[in-house]
This record gives structure tokens, C-alpha cells and sequence, in this order.
């Protein structure tokens, strides 16, 4: 039988030996042009979250806002003293032009482009009406004559720029308005200057030359914003100001720079407790630097792989990357531990390194396959960010078990001593424990777990609100809020999309909307404004309305002509104030040509056509009753977006799919273990993991912590460790000490990656690391009680013994 194992041990070797070579090769071909074109990092959080696969209209409109406001920043300087306010905006308007990678948008720009506005606008005077002009003309005409005997002595200053001959009635100003931002502030030497409660904000808005997502470019704002603010800081003129910024890059930049601290963190602390107890357990270095280099060459593998297929590699996927030291080197641990057992057994090298695999091959196999099946769960999900985490925790256990079962029998040769007492007392400790838990103490054990998991599951609360899992910091925070409140922005995030078969009809469903819903909505309280492309440009069919509404009070003998003779102007002038208004009446205004003259911000609102319908979105400002702006859109044609909602929603329909998924691997592992096993009893190995899972949510929820997606997540990394145990408990049985010592290092080294996992500043990252760890903890106290069914398969037959 031993001849008959070693001649299959032998052509399992070829084989891998082979599938390493192979797989090493492939990995240099994919490498190399990775190394002539670069490497791809990608930090935009938001890539982790699913698209909305129901309204593909509504990510296309997204993605259109975000390319052109992506790279948009407002910077701002304020101070409680306009003149320290002024000098501070000095030296951030030297350091704006001195940095390459930004330019300031030209107030001169603004205001030729808001001149166009102003003579487009005044071409089509007749047919442009406010909602309170209509009114006065079909109800007050005398209030409306008042109004332009009021304006007749001060036309040239803050009018339209129009006559008294071209308007009469002096409309258009009122009109014009409308093109004003919502913001209280004027120009003071080309820069916007807003004074409020907070004293005196200087604003520069900034366009940003680069990608926002760009780990060079953001190193280079964090440095400039950083020397910014510290040399207000150290000026006697500056040194009370604030400096205010917003924009997607200093976002990005934060996020990268928290997950490249932690990703240091997470690998540094894994390395230094693998050490510390490579130290202690085996008294050699050399094990160390074979285990570190087996998983450097599963990283390796998954590194190049996963960049080959996604293109790119998202941070969050290294900073998960590097809690695989502690998942990999299990492997190592097992063989090492095995080694280490038949050093004084087995003298002769090439004959231990065949024993250490026939009697781990099995285990560690089953061991691989089991987390894999864990891991290969999340390739479902439709977040390309876990997609990644998945492959590369699955490509790299692969490749470091592959460099383990080829390489370790040539490289790890020499007898290796037994470790220090201390490992082998701690390792046996939980053993020790089940082994005195009978009787009375047992039940009473039993009892209490059962009603921590009855407890647990009764007060679970569960989470999805996607503001959750990224908190960016307090000073970031306050300064985007300080900013929104002083510019009165419009909301960024949520709006209202409309859609019709032809651009008239979308006009007219826009003027219906707002005149229906919009306008109550602002009287209400649930907003304080909105914008809308109808608003400047009305419908062909408003404008007619409105030209019909003013061609009774340009006829002979109307308001018009009773004005302009009181005003002194002679018969003839009235004429022509009459001719004009009778040549126009062919004259429409167009969404063209608006287009044409309009601020990205303004032209942006009419998206034109999207998937055979015309496509239009109203602005928001002053959101403050989400609830009624929803019920607003009751049909089809008006959808409410509120992006921060509808990803929340997303990800409570992935967080079910999770479930029913870790369920599903679940039963995919019962029928392995089946399959492999051939024994009812082996069935209960899947117990390990289940109430390690169960108790650590029942322990979280207890502890008050609302459950998301992440701890879900986490789940299947616990049923993929989890089963490691239980698998080389059952294999061995509870007497074997070399199992309890591997087992119990494994644990630690999982619980110490996943330690630090917990003490991210990043939620979801943080959500992820405390589930791991308390199912690693628990995990390790439940597998134990698996040994004993050892002696129930011996004496029953070795499980599927292979001839």
C-alpha cells in the first residue's frame, strides 16, 4: 500500500511540478508588459458599489455629471476680517498659478459668457415671461404700468441694458434674473467674496488638470494643501484664516492615503507577529523566509493576474491583499509543524519530505478547495472591487499552496528542533479545556452559547445605508458643509430626471412638473429652490402663450402705447415699439441655441438624447424633505434620484444575495465533504464554521453593532478558515499535538492580520476585520470538539482511503 501512495505522491509532484513552472511562466509573460506600461491603482471608492442594473439611464447621467465636475475644486479662504480675508486670498492666488496642475476659472470668461446670455435672451424678449408677469398682465396691468414708470429714470444702471423704445414695460430685467446664481456675494477684484454669519469667505473655483483618481496627483494636492495651510498658518496677516476645499480629489486623496497607511499597518503588524512566533515555534529563520517567500509568490501571482483581467487593481483589494499573510501561511505552518514532528522519526531528508506530504496532501488539498469555494462566492456579486479582493485571495492561496506542495521538500531539508514549551502549553490550552468541559459544566456551556446566538439573532439590526461605510474626516466634512451652506449649491446628488419622445414635449412636461409640484414644494419648506432648463428656455407652446399674453397691451391704445405717450415719447416711437413687437411674433427661442451660450453648470440640465427619449434633469437647492420631493414623482416620465438612496438600496438587495449565497456554499461544502468523506458523521465538520459565524454575529449584534454587507462578506472568509480547522482536527484527532500546535498558530496569525483589519478607519474595511476576527477566535474554540469524531471514523475505517 506505502509503494502504491508513494508511486501516486510521486505523480501528483510531476504534476504540480509542471502547473508551478507553467503558471510561473505565464506570470512572467503578463508581468513584463506590466512593467513597461505601469501599474494601474485604482482609489475611487465608489467603483466598490453595483451599478443600478434597473435604470441604466440613471448611471449614464451620473457618469456624464461626474466627467464634468470630477475634476472641479473650490477653494476657499475665510476670515473674520475682510482685510486679513483679502491677504490670505493673495497668497492663495500665488499659490494657485505656481502649482501646473491647477487653473483658475476666469471671472472674464464668466462674465462675456453671461453678456451672450443677456443679448440671446433680449432677442426673444416677447415670448420670455416670469410665472409673476404672467400674472400681473392677466390681473394687475395698472400694478405692472407702475413698475415701468418706477424703472423709466434708472434703465442704464442694474437694467437689462434695453431702452425704453425696445422694452417698454421694462420686463426683461426681472427675466434675466433667473441667470443669477442662488449665491449672495459679489465680485471683488475678480474673485467672489461671500459675507455671512461666519465672517468673510473669499471663493476660487479651480479646474484640475489630471485625473482625481491619480495616486501621483493626489500625493501632489495633500503637499500643496498642506503647505498651503501651514503657510497661512506661520503669516502674522493670515494667521486666523481658515482655508475651505472641496472637490473629488481631495477625497481620493484622503481615502488613498488612510488605505496605503493601513495596508503598511495590516502587512507590518502580520509580518512581526509571523516572525515573533516563526521564532518561537520552530527557533530557525530559515522557515520564516520560506513561508514569506511562499506567499510572496502567491501575491505575486495574484498581483499580475488580477491586473492582466480587471486592466487596473483597486486599493481596497491590496489593503484585504495583505491580510492573505495570515490565511496563506496556515499552509506553511501544517507543513512546517509536520517537519518538525518526523525530524527525530525520519533522519533521512528525501524520505521526510515524502512523509510530511502523504500525510498532509489530503488535508491540505480539501483545506484549498474549501477556501477557495468560500472565496469564489463573491466572484457573484456585481461589485467589480470585491470581484477583485476574490481573485486575488483565490489566485493567491493557489499559488502559494502550489510553491508550498513543490518547493518546501527541497528547500526545508534539515531537521528542525521543537519549539518553545510555551507554544505547545498555549496551543493545547483550548483543548485542554473541552477535554475537562463534561457533565454539568458542558451543558451549562451549551446552554449559554445557545442563548448568546438566540439573543444575537432576536436584536439583530441590519444596515445598508452606504454613508456608513465611508466617513471622510471631521475637517473635510465641516469644510464641504461650510462651503454649501455659503454658496447655496445645488445638491450634487440628488435631482429630478425627466424624459419625453421629443424636446417640445420635455419642455412642456418640465413647465407641468414644476407649475403641478416644484413651485409647491418651495412654498412648503421641502427646498428652497431648483433650476431647470424651462425656466430659461420655455416650450414653443409657452412662448406662444406668452407673446399672446402682451399682444393686447401692444395694440393701439394699449398699456403699451398709454405708457410710452405719458412717458413723452411721440406717435411715431409708439409705432415702432408696435412694429417691432408685430416682427417678433414668428421668433422662437430654441434649446440649441441656448446651449450654445450656456454655463456647463446650465447646459448640463438638458442631457438631450439618451436611448431614443429627449432627457432633461432639474437642479435642487436646499434639500430638506427627501420624503415629499419622492412622492413627487409619481410616473414614468419624472423619476427621483437620490444617488446616496439608491446605492443604499443596491446594497441591501447585494447584503440578501450574500446571504442566500453563503447558504448556498454551505450546502456546496456539506456535498464535498460527502463526496470526499463517504461518512454521515464528517457532515458535522461544517458545524466549526456555522456557530463560529453564528456567534460572532450574535456577539456584534449584542454589542449593538448594526450588521452591512461587509460583515456578510466576512462570513465566507470564516467558512473557509473555519473549515481548515475542522478539517485537520478531524484528520488527526484531538491527541495530536502537532495538529493542536499548527492549528493554533494558524488561528493566531488569521486573528493578527484580521486584528488590525479592525482598527481601520475606513468602515467597511474595519466591519470586514472585527467579523474576521472574532470568527477566526471562534473557529479555533469550536474546532476541538471535531477531533473527537476522529475515533469515531477510525473505528469505522479510514474515510475514502485512496488505493
Amino acid at each position: 500500500m506505502i509503494k502504491t501512495i508513494n508511486i501516486s505522491l510521486a505523480r501528483w509532484q510531476q504534476l504540480f511540478s509542471w502547473a508551478l513552472l507553467l503558471l510561473s511562466v505565464v506570470v512572467l509573460l503578463l508581468a513584463y508588459p506590466l512593467l513597461q506600461k505601469g501599474f494601474v491603482l485604482e482609489t475611487d471608492l465608489q467603483s466598490l458599489f453595483p451599478q443600478d442594473r434597473h435604470n441604466p439611464l440613471v448611471n449614464k447621467i451620473n457618469e456624464r455629471l461626474y466627467r464634468e465636475f470630477g475634476n472641479k475644486l473650490l477653494v476657499a479662504v475665510q476670515a473674520a476680517d475682510m482685510e486679513q480675508a483679502s491677504a490670505a486670498a493673495e497668497l492663495v492666488d500665488v499659490a494657485i498659478n505656481t502649482n501646473p496642475q491647477l487653473q483658475i476659472s476666469a471671472p472674464n470668461a464668466q462674465m462675456e459668457l453671461a453678456a451672450h446670455q443677456r443679448e440671446l435672451l433680449q432677442r426673444y424678449r416677447y415670448q420670455l415671461l416670469t410665472p409673476a408677469q404672467q400674472q400681473l398682465i392677466n390681473t394687475q396691468t395698472q400694478d405692472l404700468l407702475e413698475q415701468a414708470q418706477a424703472a423709466l429714470f434708472g434703465f442704464s444702471l442694474g437694467g437689462s441694458g434695453l431702452s425704453p423704445l425696445q422694452d417698454p414695460l421694462n420686463l426683461s430685467p426681472a427675466y434675466l434674473q433667473q441667470l443669477q446664481p442662488a449665491v449672495k456675494g459679489e465680485f471683488i477684484n475678480d474673485r467672489l467674496v461671500i459675507s455671512n454669519s461666519d465672517g468673510h469667505l473669499i471663493l476660487f473655483v479651480l479646474n484640475l488638470h489630471g485625473e482625481a483618481f491619480n495616486l501621483q496627483l493626489q500625493a501632489q494636492m495633500s503637499s500643496w494643501l498642506l503647505n498651503l495651510r501651514n503657510q497661512l498658518a506661520s503669516n502674522p496677516q493670515t494667521s486666523a484664516t481658515q482655508v475651505l476645499v472641496s472637490g473629488a480629489v481631495f477625497h481620493a486623496a484622503e481615502a488613498s492615503a488612510n488605505a496605503q497607511r493601513e495596508m503598511s499597518i495590516i502587512g507590518g503588524g502580520s509580518s512581526l507577529g509571523v516572525l515573533l512566533l516563526f521564532l518561537l515555534a520552530f527557533r530557525r529563520i530559515k522557515p520564516l523566509l520560506v513561508s514569506v517567500l511562499s506567499i510572496a509568490y502567491g501575491c505575486l501571482v495574484a498581483l499580475v493576474i488580477n491586473h492582466f483581467l480587471f486592466g487596473k487593481i483597486h486599493l481596497m483589494t491590496l489593503v484585504f491583499g495583505a491580510s492573505l499573510i495570515g490565511v496563506a501561511v496556515d499552509y506553511s505552518l501544517h507543513y512546517l509543524c509536520k517537519h518538525q514532528d518526523l525530524s527525530r522519526a525520519v533522519p533521512d531528508a528525501h524520505l521526510r519530505g515524502k512523509r510530511v506530504l502523504e500525510k498532509l496532501l489530503p488535508a491540505l488539498s480539501l483545506s484549498l478547495i474549501t477556501s477557495v469555494l468560500g472565496y469564489s462566492s463573491l466572484l457573484s456579486t456585481p461589485l467589480p472591487g470585491l470581484q477583485q479582493i476574490a481573485l486575488f485571495s483565490m489566485m493567491g492561496l493557489a499559488g502559494s499552496w502550489l510553491f508550498l506542495v513543490v518547493t518546501y521538500p527541497l528547500l526545508i531539508r534539515q531537521p528542525l528542533p521543537q519549539p518553545v514549551a510555551i507554544i505547545d502549553r498555549c496551543a493545547a490550552a483550548v483543548w485542554l479545556f473541552w477535554a475537562r468541559m463534561r457533565g454539568v459544566p458542558a451543558r451549562l456551556i451549551a446552554v449559554g452559547l445557545a442563548t448568546l446566538i438566540v439573543v444575537g439573532i432576536v436584536s439583530v439590526q441590519l444596515s445598508s445605508d452606504v454613508r456608513t461605510l465611508y466617513k471622510p474626516s471631521a475637517q473635510l466634512l465641516a469644510s464641504e458643509q461650510r462651503l454649501q451652506r455659503a454658496l447655496q449649491g445645488v445638491a450634487p446628488n440628488q435631482y429630478f430626471l425627466l424624459r419625453a419622445k421629443t424636446a417640445e414635449e420635455l419642455l412642456q412636461s418640465e413647465e407641468r412638473f414644476r407649475r403641478e409640484h416644484l413651485d409647491g414644494l418651495v412654498a412648503a419648506g421641502a427646498l428652497t429652490g431648483y433650476i431647470a432648463t424651462s425656466s430659461i428656455v420655455p416650450s414653443l407652446q409657452q412662448q406662444a402663450v406668452n407673446y399672446a399674453l402682451l399682444q393686447p397691451l401692444y395694440r393701439a391704445e394699449g398699456l403699451v402705447g398709454q405708457f410710452m405717450q405719458s412717458a413723452g415719447f411721440d406717435a411715431q416711437a409708439i409705432v415702432q415699439a408696435e412694429q417691432d413687437f408685430s416682427a417678433a411674433a414668428p421668433q422662437h427661442l430654441l434649446v440649441d441655441d441656448w446651449l450654445k451660450v450656456a454655463r456647463p453648470d446650465q447646459g448640463l440640465l438638458w442631457m438631450g438624447q439618451l436611448e431614443g427619449d429627449y432627457v432633461s434633469i432639474v437642479g435642487l437647492r436646499g434639500v430638506a424633505d427627501v420624503q415629499a420631493l419622492s412622492a413627487a414623482a409619481n410616473n414614468h416620465s419624472v423619476v427621483w434620484v437620490d444617488r446616496v438612496a439608491g446605492m443604499s438600496q443596491l446594497l441591501q438587495s447585494l447584503m440578501n444575495s450574500a446571504a442566500l449565497l453563503l447558504l448556498l456554499a454551505y450546502l456546496v461544502l456539506l456535498l464535498l465533504l460527502w463526496i470526499y468523506y463517504r461518512r454521515a458523521h464528517a457532515l458535522l465538520l461544517i458545524f466549526v464554521p456555522l456557530l463560529a459565524t453564528l456567534t460572532t454575529l450574535s456577539l456584534l449584534s449584542i454589542s449593538g453593532v448594526a450588521i452591512n454587507v461587509f460583515h456578510v462578506f466576512g462570513c465566507y472568509l470564516i467558512l473557509g478558515l473555519g473549515m481548515d480547522y475542522a478539517i485537520f482536527s478531524f484528520a488527526e484527532g484531538t491527541q495530536d499535538q502537532v495538529t493542536r500546535r499548527a492549528i493554533w498558530l494558524s488561528a493566531l496569525t488569521s486573528s493578527l492580520s484580521f486584528g488590525l483589519l479592525a482598527l481601520s478607519s475606513t468602515p467597511m474595511v474595519s466591519a470586514f476585520g472585527i467579523t474576521l476576527l472574532l470568527g477566526c477566535c471562534f473557529n479555533l474554540f469550536y474546532a476541538p470538539l471535531i477531533g473527537r469524531l476522529h475515533k469515531i471514523s477510525v473505528s469505522g475505517g479510514k474515510p475514502n482511503e485512496r488505493q
